[in-house]
């Protein structure tokens, strides 16, 4: 949001030129608003698939040392797992934010800030409980 509102006061008060006009103004609109609700509607069930403790327990941790203990585990694979996830979810706004950027379209800079917000609400994870539950689980694996 904040970055909306700060695109907006640079259009509007700074006289912030578009960088690049990738794609007319409609198109960019259509793919944006699009992309936005294609990502609310997957969100939560993409959650539920990617979340679940069976899922986040079984999960290897490539590249990294296994810490000992189940609480230990746990922890590390219940945080690898929620930032893979924030992030797959924050590329549709980033890619928005960038084209507004390069657009100067401070409307559609607004929307995605109210979209992020949105997004937070729809797919927000409940950390304490999945590690918990994968902590669970992967004692009952030992």
């Amino acid at each position: 949001m904040f970055i909306g509102v700060a695109l907006w006061l640079a259009v509007r008060f700074g006289a912030f030129q578009p960088v690049a006009e990738l794609l007319p103004q409609q198109t960019l609109w259509q793919l944006s608003l699009g992309a936005m609700a294609l990502t609310l509607l997957v969100a939560r069930p993409l959650r539920n698939l990617i979340m679940k403790p069976e899922a986040v327990a079984r999960r290897s941790l490539a590249g990294r040392v296994a810490p000992e203990g189940p609480a230990a585990l746990a922890a590390v694979k219940t945080q690898t797992t929620m930032f893979a996830f924030l992030g797959m979810l924050d590329a549709v706004a980033f890619i928005i934010v960038a084209l507004s950027f390069m657009h100067a379209d401070a409307a559609l800079g607004l929307i995605n800030g109210v979209y992020t917000l949105t997004l937070a609400v729809v797919a927000k994870p409940d950390f304490p409980l999945l590690l918990k539950e994968t902590e669970q689980i992967l004692r009952r694996g030992q």
